[in-house]
């Protein structure tokens, strides 16, 4: 049973309900662009171009993609914790564990940073 909700130490609550709201801003996000995409019938150039100067959509884009990076890194993490252990890979799990890990986090800091590049341009 769940006592303390509001604390500062990372819990389970806490992790359920940052992957669910990551969750919901994704689907409002591809709401939004599939509404657009649907209204304006042929979509080209000119008209993605337009509604990616606006600042607010250019940074409501950069949190969803900050948003998808932490949810995909949540998930790698219980993957990582789940199934690379020293009962299914023997002695190198840890060599293995960490250097999937390294590649998930250069993958985040990497389109996290396109993401600031593209916020900027």
């Amino acid at each position: 049973m769940v006592t303390k909700l509001r604390t500062f130490k990372r819990t389970g609550v806490f992790e359920f309900f940052v992957i669910r709201l990551t969750a919901l801003f994704q689907a409002l996000y591809f709401l939004v662009i599939s509404f657009y995409w649907f209204q304006v019938e042929p979509v080209n150039f000119s008209d993605l171009t337009a509604l990616f100067d606006n600042i607010l959509f250019r940074i409501w884009t950069f949190l969803i993609l900050v948003s998808i990076s932490y949810h995909a890194m949540s998930g790698m993490l219980n993957i990582a914790h789940d199934y690379l252990t020293p009962r299914l890979l023997g002695n190198v799990s840890g060599f293995i564990k960490n250097s999937f890990l390294a590649l998930c986090w250069i993958q985040v800091l990497g389109s996290i940073t396109v993401g600031i590049l593209l916020l900027v341009s």
